[in-house]
Order: C-alpha cells, then structure tokens, then sequence
C-alpha cells in the first residue's frame, strides 16, 4: 500500500533487474492470477499502464492481492523488487497486510468505493534505518468488463519533504524571533574567499595596530614575526587567506588577551612554523600575562556561548567565533593556562589549497575586482570600532589598577565586515523613510530604494523588480501601508520590517499581526543589517516551501488524473475534474479547455471555470527565485518561449469571452502529433507566469492527450485480444492434427522399418537387393525422424514434455552420439572431433538422457548439413555456479547453493549463417537461404526443438556465426551428480550396482608406454592427447617429418626406439606418403631392437570405401598395426589399448579411494 511491503527494504541491491522484464518474464502460472493470456483485456491494459508510468503506482490484484508495481514505487518506497514482485501481500509483509492494507482492501472489495487520503503518516525502514514518512495516496477499485471486481490499484505520491519542510519553517520561525546580531556574524557574514597571502606581512601589519591601544593603557606588547621573504622561504608553499576572517582572528584573540591583563603586564603576537600531525602548519600564538582560565572550563571556553565563573565571570562568544574562523581555513586551536602566568592561544594553519573549498579560492587577479574605495571603508571601520570597543570595554581608571577586572564587557564579539564585491548582486530593499540617515548606513550592503512617507506604492509600481524586502519607519502617514501590502498578491510575500519609538503602538497600526520584524528605536545599525539578512533569507525558503506545495499539489493532480484514466473514466468528465482543480490550485480568472474538430475546423468550448475567489485581498501570486541571483525574477521571458513553441502567452489582451483586458496562457493540446484544442488561464493584465504554472499546464496537456490515446489503446487491445484468442485457438488446432497426422505416420513406418531389418538378417544374396534395400532403411529412417520432431514441436508447443531424471553414463552418451554421424561425417570428408577431459567429467550423472541426447542429435546433424569440408568439433566441460535455490520443497530454499551443469560447444567450419537471419533459427519451420537449405533434408524444426528443451532443463543456447567461415553453438545443460560413496555405510556391496568399469583409469601396462601422434588437424591431436593425459611420455605433430625427426634424435641420444604406439592419420590423398614414412620409421626401429615391437594404429573415416585403402596400406608396411575409425572416442581407445599385450588386462577397476559416482578419478 503505501509504507514498503518489505521487510529487508534497509538493503538494496546496487544492480535493480529491470521491472518490464522481469513482469513478461515471470511465471504468472503460479500466481493466483493465472497464465497471462487468461487476464481480461481491461486488467492487461492497467498493468500495462502501470508499468511504463513515471508515477508510483501498485496494483494488487487476485483473492491473495499478489504485486504488481512499476519502477518509480520501487524506488520512492526503496523496496527490494525481487522479494515482493508477483507474491501475495500477506507473505510480503504480515503485520502491515493484517493491520493497515488488508481491511482497506476489503473495505474496498466490498463496497466498490476508492479510498484518499493525505499527508498519512508512516514508519518504516528507509535507507537503512527507521524513517518518519508522509505520503498523499488513492486506492482505487479495479473491475472486469463483466464489472466484476478483480483487484485494486494505488497510486501514491512522497510529500515527507513537504510535511517536513513546514514543520521546519515553524522551527525557523521561532528561531528567528530570538536571532541577534551574533547571527549576522555566524551565517550572513561568513561568504569566505581565499587568497594566496604573505602571511608574515599581513599578519605584522595587522599586529603593528595595536601598539598605540598597548602603550595608552600601559601594557608591554610584543611582536615577535620573521622576516617575511624569509619566513615565505621557509614555508616552501602558498598559503591562501581569507584575509578579513584572519583580521578578525587577531582582533579577537587581542581584545580578549587585554580584557583579561592587567596594568604593567605583556601581550606577546608570535609567528612560526611548527608540526602538528605530521604535517607543517602555520601558528599565530597570542600570549598574555592576565588572568588564568580555569581548568575545568579550559576544555568548554571555545564552545558557543560558554560562560566561566572565574575572577571575571563572563562568556565567551569571542573565542567561539575564532575556533569557527580557523576551522574554516582547515585549522585548529589550542589553548593552555598557568596559574598566575597566564594565557596562551595557538591558531594552527595549513599550508597549500587542498583543504580549502576549491570553489571559494581566488588569485590575487580577482581581488582587483573589488571595490577599493568601499574596502578601505570598511577595514577602516573594522578598525575603529574594535578599537573604541576594546577601549570602552576595558574604561578603567589608568591610576587605580586595582580596579580594572570589575569593570571588563560582558561582550568581547567582533564583528566581521566583508568587503563589497562589485559583481556580486545585493539585495535591494525600499525604505519608506522621510530622511536619509538609515539609506547611507544601508548603502553599503544594500541596493536601497529610498522613497518618502505617502509614495510607497506609487513606487513599487515604477520599479522593474519587486524588492526583497520593505523597511518602514512608522509615522501617522503610513498607518494604512502595511494593510495595502499584505492585501495585494504581487506583494504580500514580501517581508516587512517596521521601525518605530516606544510610544507607537503597533497593535492599534492596521495588518500588524502579519509583520515580519519590529524594531524600536534607537537600535545599532548592525543589528538592523542582520535583522534584514535574516528576514530575507526565511522570506526566500518560504516562498520556495510554498513553491514546493504547490507542486506537491500539481503532482496530486495529475495521479489523481492518471488514476481517472486508468478507472476508465468519460473523457470530457476528466476533462471538467481538470478545470476545476486548476482553477482550485492556481490563481486565475478562468480556465477552459477547448477542443477544434479537424474536420470542420470547428472550435467548441469543452468546460470552462468562471468562478471567482470571493475574498477581500488578491490571489496569492508566487514568483521564481533564481539561486543564482539576490533578486527574485519573473519568467516571462522570450528565450522561454522560444523553448516551448506551444507556449503563448499575452501580457495584455482583450478577451472577447469575458470581455476585459487580460493575461492569458495558452497551451496547446496534441494528439498523437495532430492538433487537439487548447487549455487557457486567464488573469489580470501584466500578470506573471511562473515556469512551473507553464509545466503543470504542459504535463496536464500531456495528460489529456494519454487520455485519448488510452481510450483509443483500449478499444483497439479488446479487438486485439479477440484476435489472438482466434490464433491462439487455430494453433492449438493446428498443433493437435499435426500430432494426430504424426501418430498416424509412425505407425506404418515402423511397421517398415521393423520388416526391412528383418531382411536383413534373412541372407541377400543379390548385391543390388542389399543397395536398394539399406537405400530404403535410410529413407525410412529419415521419414521417421522428421515425424518425430513435428511430433515433438507439437508436444512442447501445448507445454505437454517434462523430463524425466535417471542415472546414466554421461561418456558413453557423448560417444554413442556422436558416433551415429561417424560414416557421414566419413564420407564428406569431414573431421568429426568429441573433445574432453574425462578426468573432470562425472562417469554417472542424473538427468534426461534421451532429451539431452536428442538436442546434440539436432546440433551435430544441423552442423554436418552446412559443412563442406574442414571440422566439426564437439567440446564437453564440467561447471558450477552459485544460485539461490527457490524450491519451496527443498530444505535448502531460499539458500545459496551450488548447481552443477555441462557446458557443450559445438563448432563447425561451415558455410556460417546470414547475420539478418540469426535471431530467427530458433523459430518454427524455419530455414536459411533457400538456394542453400533446399538442398538439404530437415523440416526446419530441429534447433526450434533444442531450445525449447534446453529451457525446461533450465538451461540456455546461443548461437555464434560468421558467413563463409563457420558457427558455433554453446548450450549448458543442468545435471545432478550422484552422492559419494563415502556417504554409504557398506561400500563393498556398490561393487554390484554397475557391471561397467567405474573409473577412467588406464591399466598400468599401457600408462608406462610411449606415444607419438601424427595428424594434421589440431583439435583431433589436442583431443587424443586429453584421453591419455595419463601416460606419461606423449608426443604429437603434424607432420611426418618433425615426427621423424623426433625419432631420429631420441635414438641417436638414448640408442634405442623412443615409442611403443603411434597414431598415424591415413587419408585417400597421403597414402604413399604414409608408406613411406612408415617404412623409415619401422627401419629406423630395425635399426636399433632388431625388431619391430612398436604398434602402429592407423586413423581412418568409416565407410566401405576405405577398406581397399586399409589393406594396400597395411600390406606395404612392416609389424604390427591396426585401424581406430574417427570419431576417436574413450571406448574406442581403451578397445584398441585392451589387444597390445596378451597377458595384459588392459582395463582393470581402481578400488583405492575410488568414487563411484564422482569425476575425480584423476592419478
């Protein structure tokens, strides 16, 4: 509903998946909802809409109220979309669903009616910790097109900031009530600017002013500061100032060093370079011989406002300020107090830049911008007031010491001056004053507009800008300007100081309960300055908080648009709700909307809003606040309007509907890029137009125009449901007779091919008989084959297959695969290659091993279908990966586990495949180019099946390919490895379960031999050396002559043959260069044993057509050989390996440590 329907909302993932995706991916099957393609046509809509809105909308939906929200719910309520997204409310979060949302659903279930409310207040977890949220909301039902009731939708809107920011507006209030001149020197005075400064030489200067003072009031003062091109040498670095803050400083600390010594004593200004924190800073140390400071207030004396009860009980606010200054330049300060000694003050400054704001850092180029004249005045002024207070505070006696620590100031701020910047904007205020005493005081820090009792408004109508604030100086003449003002729109934001003497009773003075300020005369100039900085500030986030409600409301109105749209609400019903909250949230005279029939071209009035605002002051008129300026602006602006060229706006022009000279604002409506109508406001001539007004009007456009669009959307998604449920209907139709056609054919054709192997074994004679009837074998074959894969394609498209899990023999599947393609591959002359480490591979596994093999059956026949010539490669690895798992019948749901799958690549060097064509090969009886595929049997249905079966292992396939040079087919496909045998209290009975050997092992009579490989492919050698990883000396080329080279250099290093097996590659094309080569390395063998030991397995393509070749080959070569036909193949192999020796047992069964079940059977 509203608070986050989660309960670990505190952690949110960085990476979101997307919510659009995840919605068309989810399995709504599962859900109370149902299937998607059972939703009624109005509730798809609503999803849809809710989906791709930029507002946070939620929908429960169904008898459980199941989720369905879009990303900006997510993320304003800061919720973790995969634990909530499509599960029932009650599992999301039950105490909030049985407290809060279940009985308003209810409710709303029950008497059809919505529900809203606003500025609900709510607890809930948020960014990581317990927040206080306020939020404007609407639960509004949701009906069938029966009218029946099927869920509810909820649209929402954040106002926390709001809600907030008027609570801190009341704080601020009060704080303001209590704000004095120490707020000018802690907020408004403290606009820093650093500049790289000769910190000796400012600093001596700034010393040398306080000798006079020192010597009038007989203290010995001491400067003690370096030579400054010295000192600078010493430092090694820039060191950057803000040199009236640093002024400030000094004068602080000195004033508080005289207040607190006595006649005859010292003050002592140091300057050095010292080490604090690894790190070379600069210290002002000031020093004075007065009274102590106290221990236990030693720690509290650079706290705001801290107070001492010492000799001389007073506060502190001085010492504050300085702790303040030096922070801002990045330092510190430090402080140490000995009794009847004194007191010593330490000022630690960086060195360099890096600490300081890189935005308030000048070169000594800008500081020639300002103003110098008026920056004299001010250092000057500085000067003498701190002088004539530190004098006036300490007003002793010069001839009575004994009296001085009576008689010191309960106050030793000062103040801090700011020179003026000429290209920094000021603040301007009208001062309504009959002379001008206070306007020269102002001038300096303000633009003032000065203006004589009686002319106040006269003046505000003559000037460009309104002002930021108004100073009035009370008089008989003015009683009625404050009423004037507070009653007018344009001017009642405006804050109001009033001056007046203690005889003036402001209560009895008209509209003086809506006063901003009071002061009572006489009162320091500087307090009437920070009064003002203050009163503008607060005025200025007012007006921005206010700004900040209006556009809460505007957001409420256009959810409260967006949720009508979405209740299938009459248009020009919405269109009146429109108006008459417009005219409700902004001032204006009138409002309308008004449609043009294109036809005709036509114009009609929709609705409009006349009513006016019975009240004795104006509308309420907000303006703009540019951050980047001290004066507030209107926006009527053409650069504007140039940027929102459906944007008119009339300052002053006559209107005929209502006959008077107005402002009006135009915006047009567009539907799908056509002109629809206009929606105009109308307000008093010269009136100003905010750009959010103009916003609000454009999003309102905007949403008319979504209005219309859903209204036509909708009409058309009935039509288009209708449609697909005809489709849907045909192709179930189409799918059950193509399955009813397959039965069918099945049927007879077994029956064929059942009677044709029959023939077989009867004993043909006739050479001819036998072509004709392995020709029909084959074709029939054939026939069955692509009645299985329509009868499948018809199966998995009515959702009908599952798999059915066993144990199986993962190699032996691989190779009695790949093996149906051997003659085949044979005859095109193609390199057939499985490719694996069978020490990683998992002997038994638990799987669908028919489904498994019938998507490699399609792969390899596909590959072998488009391969000319080269190789086709089939490449089997074992993975894991880490998954959360979501069986809620598992003991372990909801837990990380690790699943095991395979990892199959199959890559050809064919004819590739047409980048256009690509993303359509998993479809339906689909083929390639025609001028190549046609050619070829299939019926198109082959990798459509793959994929389908592949996705229920829950697995995946892609497809990689380049045209001309080949593709390249990955799928990973999900097993089950069995349990180890370690887990079963009686191993020895397991001998039984298999009567296959259990590991892959080679005998050790065969794993001392050496092997030498010579074959010109290079995945077939990689791939034989992979099967006898085991052995301990195997070597492999691809040609003859490094191969006898080889042999050659062992014999002459160690006198003897150097292989007991070699593989040799025998083609149609190399056969006498086979004979050849044989007959030197049975020679060089001669040569060394004196006999041919040495056995020589001939690789070779299956088919008749290589028999002759066998034989004239093995009858030209000398000793032993024998013939291993391609595919090479584990079992092949370990054939081959169990003939070598006689009294050898080629393949014995490992018993120690052995594993079963497992893939770890490695040496």
């Amino acid at each position: 509903m509203l608070p986050p329907l989660t309960n670990n909302g505190d952690k949110i993932e960085n990476e979101e998946p997307n919510l659009v995706d995840m919605f068309h991916g989810y399995d709504w099957s599962k859900t109370s909802l149902g299937p998607m393609d059972s939703w009624e046509p109005v509730f798809k809509a609503t999803v849809n809409f809710c989906l791709h809105s930029a507002f946070p909308i939620v929908i429960y939906a169904g008898p459980d109220w199941t989720l369905i929200y879009n990303e900006a719910w997510r993320s304003i309520l800061m919720t973790n979309n995969q634990h909530a997204f499509g599960k029932p409310a009650v599992q999301v979060c039950p105490e909030l669903y049985n407290n809060v949302l279940k009985p308003k659903l209810e409710n709303i279930r029950i008497n059809g009616e919505g529900i809203i409310e606003n500025d609900k207040y709510f607890e809930f977890k948020r960014n990581g910790c317990v927040e206080e949220a306020y939020f404007n909301y609407s639960l509004s039902p949701l009906f069938k097109s029966d009218g029946s009731f099927c869920g509810v939708i909820n649209t929402m809107c954040d106002v926390t900031q709001k809600v907030l920011n008027l609570q801190r507006l009341k704080t601020l209030e009060e704080i303001r009530c209590r704000t004095s001149e120490f707020l000018s020197i802690e907020i408004n005075r403290l606009d820093a600017r650093y500049y790289e400064t000769n910190v000796a030489k400012f600093t001596r200067e700034l010393a040398v002013n306080f000798e006079n003072l020192a010597k009038i009031l007989r203290i010995d003062y001491k400067i003690d500061i370096p030579d400054p091109t010295e000192f600078d040498q010493i430092v090694g670095d820039k060191v950057y100032l803000d040199r009236d803050m640093y002024k400030a400083i000094m004068f602080n600390l000195f004033s508080n060093a005289l207040k607190r010594t006595c006649l005859n004593g010292y003050i002592s200004i140091r300057l050095y370079l010292d080490v604090k924190d690894e790190k070379k800073m600069i210290v002002l140390e000031v020093s004075d011989s007065g009274i102590d400071i106290p221990e236990i207030d030693l720690s509290n004396i650079s706290q705001r406002f801290s107070y001492t009860k010492s000799q001389c009980s007073r506060n502190y606010v001085g010492l504050y300020l300085v702790k303040m200054l030096v922070t801002r330049h990045g330092g510190d300060i430090t402080m140490t107090s000995v009794t009847n000694q004194g007191t010593t003050f330490k000022c630690w400054f960086p060195i360099g830049y890096r600490h300081l704001p890189i935005n308030q850092i000048y070169n000594n180029f800008d500081e020639n911008l300002i103003n110098q004249d008026q920056r004299l005045h001010s250092n000057r002024q500085l000067d003498s007031e701190n002088n004539d207070m530190i004098i006036g505070d300490y007003n002793m006696d010069t001839d009575n010491p004994d009296n001085n620590t009576d008689k010191m100031s309960t106050d030793d701020t000062i103040s801090i001056n700011i020179p003026a910047i000429t290209t920094k904007k000021k603040y301007q205020i009208l001062l309504v004053n009959d002379n001008t005493d206070i306007r020269e005081d102002l001038s300096s820090e303000f633009d003032v507009h000065h203006v004589c009792s009686g002319h106040a408004i006269q003046k505000l109508k003559n000037i460009n800008k309104l002002p930021d604030l108004i100073l009035i100086d009370i008089n008989v003449n003015e009683y009625n300007l404050l009423e004037t003002l507070k009653s007018n729109g344009k001017t009642q934001l405006i804050p109001v100081i009033l001056l007046s003497t203690k005889d003036v009773e402001i209560s009895s003075i008209k509209g003086s309960d809506k006063i901003d300020d009071h002061l009572i005369k006489p009162f320091c100039i500087r307090e009437l300055i920070a009064r003002i900085h203050s009163n503008i500030k607060l005025s200025r986030l007012r007006h921005k908080l206010l700004i900040q409600r209006r556009n809460d409301e505007a957001n409420r109105l256009l959810l409260s648009i967006s949720s009508k749209i979405l209740s299938r609400v009459d248009l020009k019903e919405i269109l009146s709700y429109i108006v008459k909250e417009i005219h409700s949230l902004l001032p204006c005279k009138r409002i309308s909307i008004i449609s043009c029939e294109l036809s005709d071209y036509i114009s009609h009035t929709i609705y409009e809003d006349s009513s006016n605002v019975t009240s004795i002051t104006e509308p309420l008129q907000l303006i703009e606040i540019d951050d980047n300026s001290k004066s507030p602006t209107s926006i009527n602006s053409q650069e504007f309007l140039n940027n929102n060229f459906r944007v008119d706006i009339f300052n002053d022009i006559y209107c005929d509907d209502i006959s008077e000279t107005v402002s009006m604002l135009s915006v047009e409506i567009r539907v799908n890029d056509d002109r629809w109508g206009w929606i105009k406001a109308y307000r008093s001539p010269n009136s100003i137009w905010l750009n959010s007004e103009i916003e609000l009007f454009q999003e309102i456009s905007n949403q008319i125009n979504l209005a219309s669009i859903y209204s036509k959307l909708y009409e058309e998604s009935l039509e288009q449901d209708v449609q697909i449920k005809d489709a849907e209907k045909a192709n179930r139709d189409k799918g059950e007779r193509l399955a009813h056609t397959s039965h069918e054919l099945r049927n007879p054709l077994g029956a064929i091919v059942g009677i044709l192997s029959s023939l077989e074994s009867t004993g043909l004679d006739d050479g001819d008989q036998r072509d004709m009837i392995n020709i029909m074998a084959r074709a029939s074959d054939i026939v069955l084959s692509i009645v299985n894969d329509i009868l499948d394609a018809a199966r998995l498209e009515a959702q009908k297959i599952t798999l059915i899990n066993r144990t199986f023999n993962l190699l032996k599947l691989l190779s009695d695969t790949i093996e149906q393609f051997g003659e085949r591959a044979g005859n095109q002359q193609i390199e057939l290659i499985l490719s694996c480490e069978v020490d990683d591979l998992p002997r038994y596994v638990k799987s669908d091993p028919d489904r498994l093999g019938q998507v490699l059956h399609h792969l390899l026949s596909n590959s072998i279908k488009f391969t000319e010539k080269g190789e086709i490669v089939m490449n089997v690895t074992m993975q894991s990966k880490e998954v959360v798992d979501e069986d809620e019948e598992s003991s372990t749901c909801g837990e990380i586990v690790k699943k095991d799958y395979l990892l199959i690549e199959i890559s050809d060097t064919g004819i590739g495949i047409d980048p256009e064509f690509i993303e359509h090969i998993w479809e339906s009886f689909t083929k390639g180019d025609t001028s190549i595929t046609r050619r070829q049997d299939g019926t198109g249905l082959g990798l459509s099946i793959c994929k389908k079966l592949v996705a229920i292992n829950g697995g995946e396939i892609k497809v990689e390919s380049q045209l001309g040079k080949g593709s390249k087919f990955w799928l990973t496909w999900n097993i089950e490895l069995l349990e180890s045998l370690s887990k079963y209290p009686n191993i020895s009975c397991l001998g039984t379960l298999f009567d296959e050997e259990i590991s892959y092992l080679l005998p050790q009579s065969i794993r001392s031999k050496r092997i030498l490989i010579i074959h010109p492919v290079e995945n077939a050698r990689n791939a034989i050396v992979k099967y006898l990883q085991s052995i301990e000396i195997v070597d492999a080329f691809d040609t003859f002559d490094k191969a006898i080279q080889k042999v050659k250099g062992h014999v002459e290093s160690y006198k003897q043959f150097g292989y007991d097996i070699i593989f040799i590659s025998l083609y149609e094309n190399n056969e006498e260069e086979i004979i050849k080569s044989v007959s030197e390395l049975r020679k060089t063998e001669m040569n060394c044993n004196n006999s041919l030991s040495s056995l020589i397995l001939f690789i070779v393509f299956p088919g008749d057509k290589r028999r002759s070749l066998i034989e004239r080959v093995i009858k030209n070569v000398e000793g032993r050989s024998k013939v291993i036909y391609t595919p090479i193949t584990w079992q092949k192999i370990i054939s081959q390996f169990s003939h070598i020796e006689d009294d050898v047992c080629c393949f014995s069964i490992s018993k120690k440590n052995t594993n079963m079940f497992e893939s770890n059977s490695k040496k």
